[in-house]
């Protein structure tokens, strides 16, 4: 009996793990693409991620406390652009992952579109810093750089250089292309 109370930890700790795979996965409503690093589109030190989601549209809502918008995705009519930089933290820490994303909403009937300057908000286009970083983790409204989006068979390719002021960032320049 006592044999068991000792190994009981062991298989609770083992059931844990996680098992650690890269993935492409596809449905008709989102389309999910993990990329390879690329110094154009990727910083070296992390995984980006892109993510297509279609019948949904961006919900900006504010946080009343700290005054700053934040995306909610919800069912729609258009589709919604999620790229995402990640960086796993320092073996050992709790709060040491980093990551930043970009949300924007499309139209799916969009064939081509620029925004630049304040015109960015009218595709909802957010930055996103999420870490331990107090005073800069949060999303932002981009509000300083350009878009252009070219859709066309099936194919969805879009070039965002951006840059936010209130914080710093890893992410400028996105270039990428993603089969629909």
């Amino acid at each position: 009996m006592k044999a068991f109370f000792l190994i009981l930890p062991l298989l609770m700790v083992n059931a844990c793990n996680t098992t650690k795979t890269t993935q492409v996965s596809s449905s008709e409503e989102n389309e999910t693409e993990l990329m390879e690093n690329s110094k154009a589109s990727c910083p070296e030190d992390g995984v980006c991620t892109l993510e297509v989601q279609r019948n949904k549209q961006i919900v900006l809502k504010k946080d009343e406390a700290t005054a700053m918008y934040y995306p909610e995705i919800k069912d729609g009519d258009n589709m919604v652009v999620i790229y995402t930089f990640s960086k796993k933290g320092p073996e050992g820490t709790v709060d040491g992952n980093y990551s930043e994303t970009i949300h924007f909403e499309i139209s799916p009937n969009t064939n081509e579109l620029t925004k630049k300057g304040k015109g960015l908000q009218d595709v909802k286009l957010l930055y996103g810093k999420q870490c331990y970083c107090k005073g800069e983790a949060g999303f932002y409204k981009v509000e300083n750089g350009k878009l252009h989006v070219l859709k066309n068979n099936n194919k969805l390719e879009f070039n965002l250089q951006f840059a936010i002021n209130k914080t710093s960032h890893k992410l400028s320049n996105i270039s990428r292309t993603v089969q629909l």
